[in-house]
């Protein structure tokens, strides 16, 4: 069974790694993400997932890396690592041993979310749905983490979910959506985006609104997406897109320029750092981080040669572990941030 545990979620993993595949039953190939492999020839791939007795172990011919799946995870995907560690707590009967020590205090306290919660009735998950769906098939193209494809719903008419949020909305047209719910920390659904499911990298704004919002708890002024699994003891990752944060640890999402002035409570003495689209012929992006930068935020200025304009475009190229590393090492603030703004900026 271990076996099973440790093939289902080197498959789960497998999406953010690049070159990916299995050559054998026993035996994955992909690009070393510790060490980034070959930096001349994109296709090398020197990281191997071979199976030991009744585990499977990393190791990379290139840098030397060796690891158990549950250290592999915990270096690329800590969600996904709390995932398995549960599975193969479960797999021993639900008893803890000394040997599992580590593995439970990796494992923090986290919302339950109740698929079948009201708001969400009559949505299907995206790990329910079968693979030539449509959102699955949305969600495989914007190569979306599947390890938080259970927290994206769909809906085939968005129009009657949206007054099921707010009976104030105005009435709008069957159109199918991904559903994007905003929890707080007890598991509630207080809003919700819908993200048009356009098989196109972008989405014409004749044709139709790329994201809409509806609040469902107005007692909210401000909406944050992700503040219930952030951990405001580490450093907190802010972007634009709730899509964009989920390649990222520790990463939440603000929605409005409004959320450029208001830090939650929970993250008042939380170390942050803002990351917005790379788009430095963009005037309202530039006004925007040069707005944190005068707040005395710490923002991350990409670097020239960067040429996506977001997280889920850059990680079609590189590693989640990379792009998080390259946004610590370009983050700035002062003076420092001034200076590199200044260079960034197109406009």
């Amino acid at each position: 069974m271990s076996v099973f545990i440790d093939k289902k979620f080197i498959n789960l993993a497998s999406p953010t790694l690049f070159n990916f595949k299995w050559k054998k039953e026993d035996l994955a190939n992909c690009r070393c993400p510790f060490c980034g492999d070959s930096q001349k020839s994109k296709t090398k791939a020197r990281g191997y997932f071979y199976q030991r007795g009744n585990n499977f172990s990393y190791k990379c011919h290139n840098c030397g890396h060796g690891c158990s799946i549950y250290n592999f995870l915990k270096e690329v995907s800590p969600s996904l690592c709390k995932e398995y560690s549960l599975d193969k707590w479960k797999e021993k009967g639900g008893n803890k041993t000394q040997e599992d020590v580590e593995v439970f205090k990796f494992i923090d306290k986290k919302p339950e979310f109740k698929k079948n919660d009201k708001l969400l009735d009559g949505l299907d998950r995206l790990c329910d749905l079968p693979d030539d769906h449509i959102s699955v098939q949305f969600a495989n193209m914007r190569i979306l983490p599947k390890q938080h494809w259970k927290i994206l719903y769909y809906a085939d008419d968005f129009g009657s979910f949206m007054q099921r949020l707010d009976p104030k909305c105005l009435p709008a047209g069957k159109e199918e959506r991904l559903i994007i719910p905003f929890f707080n920390k007890d598991g509630d659904v207080v809003a919700a985006q819908g993200r048009a499911l356009s098989m196109s990298r972008e989405v014409s704004a004749r044709e139709t609104i790329k994201y809409i919002t509806v609040k469902y708890d107005k007692s909210i002024d401000r909406l944050w997406y992700g503040l219930w699994r952030a951990n405001p003891k580490k450093r907190v990752y802010v972007v634009e897109g709730p899509l964009d944060s989920l390649f990222l640890q520790n990463s939440v999402a603000m929605v409005g320029a409004g959320a450029l002035k208001e830090i939650p409570k929970r993250f008042i003495d939380t170390s942050i750092t803002y990351i917005l689209d790379n788009e430095p012929r963009n005037r309202q992006i530039c006004s925007y981080i040069e707005k944190l930068i005068e707040l005395g935020r710490e923002v991350c200025i990409f670097p020239n040669d960067i040429k996506e304009k977001d997280i889920n475009d850059m990680a079609y190229r590189l590693s989640t572990r990379k792009i998080q590393k390259m946004i610590d090492e370009n983050t700035f603030s002062g003076l420092e941030a001034t200076l590199k703004f200044r260079d960034w900026r197109k406009v």
